[in-house]
């Protein structure tokens, strides 16, 4: 791999005029590509083979109008009025009329109907109302757009007065936070962090040029992926987080490499080229690992999850191609013009750049002297920050948490004002009709209602609905708890193996529990049942790759070992956070929310191949120490100061970006901004700088073995490329 990325580092700073311009257009092309044809996202919760998707198959196939459920437009009267008030009918009339005159809508209950079911979508006090609305689009369908003009045909009962709040996927498509401050503060700190480690504009300017232009591509390839694969909302959001993080750090490995080759007396544009050699071996390697491991969550078979592995490592592809090609070309046009425009007081001197940090040097012979004691010590305080994880519980999202601005959260307060919390996790039980003689089937239906109404945990359920064919029917079923809660979960269990199964026995009625609540429950499930045969695939291919990069059994073992530990940390600080409680208002939260089940599954890849990144760039500059001098504790802590300020760097402009989005105002994305920092915080740290070179050292040779008869039959993967180099000045030196 070195002579190629040699190679191409060659052409991009002989031609670096062209590379640059041809990044301009490719960024420019794909992001007014993506602008034209829509910047979809998708709401699908496709769960092939369970109940919720049953209940969704059934509804297709014999009442497909059913099949979406309903979604609330949700009144509420100011000031203790009632919504049957004179000086309100006006306004909600024209509003249901504009519902029921638009070509997207099948049909419209009115709260101020006289039937049964209009008496039902008003609350007890009379001061909260449901306009009930079916549309065509599904949640796999219906766009932003679409959410936005739905939410806008409730504009009459809005200039009324009252507080209007569109509920359900509709809500949720129209009610992703804006992600601009925190991209502004993460890029602000980012620079900042630059500025200071290098200590000159130009320096701190070229990496933020590269990671925003390959940012700026990925982000587009995001929305163009979404074209033929359903992206959930939350994709985008993610991909500009792991993408502004990781294009900044390969941008400074590379950056830091560059001054190192030209402090060793080498020219500009060799120097640009020896870095995309030997950084970019190490850039590929560590990106590609992060693609690997984001890939791997197909495993899961939840296209929801697979979705967002795809859109975060067409993220860091970009990231890691920019920082391969636009780096060196910049490099090259900045030429002596790298270390210009200095702070104040900031000096840079060129064989500083690569002398060891004194400070690590005494740091890491510290942790080698005490390794014992460093590493009972760093066992203790993981095994602390790891126990709350005993406390996790997969949950689902709760609107609740949104800010209190969105159209998500004003139909959950205001159904929860009225109707009790439960109005928000309702089940759509789903129910096949196969039998032709009517009173029966009523008889059944009735029954079958009974059943569900008493069940403990339901608070009401509704009369079924019946299709004008009589294949089909619905009855909405009310839980006493959230959507969020652990009993509303476990009602649904409880529905599926007990009450719809003792009631349909020997009936003609087959049902399923289905509806958004019942989906994400069976999500849970899915990604509970898959977890761990996830994790295992995961980290055999990184132990696979660290293998046969390194040549070294024990120190691939190692790695693996720390990056399970550090997730397992970031896991416990998670749930600490979000499921106990601690800090909770300090990331804008008024109380405790689960963590979303498919956020520890996303955040495991994400933060595997992170940490792995980190290993990389550490391992390589022990490995070179350990073959040159082969002194394995001396590797370790030179190692450790020829790498300590850059990754540390690394490491803090990776946090900041990431906490940068806890900004955010949804919860799920809080809790992969809490997550992700927290894992890059604990590696940096105590990993990095006490459990990793504690390990190492007690480990000594051991780290280094690796039989023979498997160093044959593995491919050789050079990552930094620093032996080609001796190669060519040895060849060099014998002519």
């Amino acid at each position: 791999m070195t002579p190629v990325l040699y190679a191409l580092g060659h052409f991009c700073t002989k031609h670096r005029w062209v590379v640059v311009i041809a990044w301009i257009i490719i960024a420019a092309g794909m992001l007014a590509g993506s602008k034209s044809l829509g910047w979809t996202t998708s709401n699908n919760l496709t769960l092939n083979g369970t109940g919720s998707q049953d209940a969704t198959n059934l509804l297709n196939d014999r009442w497909p109008d059913a099949a979406n459920g309903s979604i609330p437009v949700v009144l509420g009267a100011p000031g203790g009025n009632l919504i049957s008030d004179s000086q309100y009918t006006d306004a909600i009339n024209e509003t249901v009329s504009n519902y029921q005159n638009d070509s997207g809508v099948i049909s419209v209950v009115s709260p101020l109907g006289t039937t049964t079911q209009s008496q039902s979508l008003n609350s007890k006090d009379g001061q909260i109302a449901i306009i009930s609305v079916t549309i065509k689009d599904s949640p796999s369908d219906l766009s932003i757009d679409d959410g936005n003009h739905l939410v806008s045909l409730s504009e009459p009962a809005t200039k009324a007065g009252l507080t209007v709040g569109v509920g359900s996927y509709v809500g949720n498509a129209v009610s992703n936070p804006n992600t601009d401050l925190s991209i502004i503060v993460g890029i602000g700190a980012a620079m900042i962090i630059l500025l200071f480690t290098f200590g000159t504009l130009v320096s701190m300017g070229l990496p933020m040029i590269t990671a925003l232009v390959g940012l700026i591509a990925g982000i587009s390839g995001i929305y163009l992926l979404g074209q033929v694969v359903d992206v959930p909302p939350i994709g985008p959001t993610l991909g500009i987080m792991i993408g502004l993080g990781v294009g900044v750090d390969y941008a400074l490995f590379m950056v830091s490499r560059h001054r190192q080759h030209v402090g060793m007396g080498l020219d500009y544009k060799e120097a640009a080229s020896r870095a995309t050699a030997t950084a970019g071996g190490a850039v590929v390697f560590a990106g590609t690992t992060v693609m690997i491991a984001l890939l791997c969550l197909a495993v899961v078979k939840v296209p929801i999850l697979s979705a967002m592995g795809y859109s975060a490592a067409v993220a860091v592809l970009f990231a890691m191609l920019s920082a391969l090609t636009l780096m060196p070309a910049l490099l090259a046009i900045a030429g002596k013009g790298l270390d210009r425009l200095s702070l104040p007081g900031f000096s840079v001197d060129k064989q500083e750049r690569t002398v060891e940090s004194p400070r690590w040097t005494a740091w890491g012979k510290a942790i080698v002297r005490h390794r014992i004691v460093a590493l009972i010590l760093s066992v203790i305080l993981l095994g602390l920050l790891s126990y709350p994880i005993n406390q996790l519980y997969l949950g689902q999202q709760d609107n609740g948490s949104f800010p209190s601005n969105t159209q998500a959260r004003i139909s959950y307060d205001l159904l929860d004002e009225g109707f009790g919390v439960g109005a928000n996790a309702g089940f759509l039980i789903a129910i096949a009709i196969n039998s032709t003689d009517s009173s029966t089937v009523q008889t059944q239906l009735s029954d079958l209602t009974t059943a569900l109404a008493g069940t403990s945990g339901v608070a009401s359920a509704s009369p079924a609905s019946v299709d004008s064919d009589s294949n089909a029917a619905t009855i909405t079923v009310t839980p006493t708890t959230g959507p969020s809660s652990e009993s509303t979960s476990n009602l649904v269990s409880t529905l599926r193996d007990t009450t719809i199964p003792d009631a349909t026995k020997g009936t003609s009625l087959t049902a399923y529990v289905g509806g958004q609540t019942a989906s994400y429950v069976d999500l849970a499930t899915l990604i509970g049942d898959r977890l761990v045969l996830t994790i295992v695939i995961v980290v055999l291919l990184g132990f696979i790759l660290m293998t046969m990069a390194f040549r070294a059994l024990g120190l691939a073992l190692i790695s693996s070992l720390m990056n399970l530990i550090t997730v397992a940390a970031a896991f416990g600080v998670t749930t600490a956070v979000f499921e106990v409680g601690r800090g909770t208002s300090l990331i804008g939260l008024s109380e405790t929310i689960p963590v979303v089940s498919y956020v520890p599954l996303m955040m495991f890849a994400v933060l595997f191949g992170l940490s792995m990144d980190y290993n990389v760039f550490l391992m390589s500059s022990v490995r070179e120490k350990w073959l040159a001098k082969k002194d394995p504790q001396g590797a370790i802590v030179e190692g450790l100061a020829s790498t300590g300020k850059i990754v540390s760097a690394a490491a803090l402009i990776m946090t900041c970006v990431f906490l940068a989005f806890v900004i955010n105002g949804n919860p799920i994305v809080k809790e992969f901004g809490v997550g992700t920092a927290a894992a890059i915080i604990i590696y940096a740290t105590v990993v990095r700088c006490v459990l990793l070179p504690a390990t190492m050292s007690l480990f000594g040779k051991g780290t280094w073995y690796m039989p023979h008869w498997l160093d044959r039959i593995l491919p050789n993967i050079s990552i930094e490329g620093d032996k080609y180099f001796e190669d060519l000045a040895a060849k060099g030196a014998s002519k």
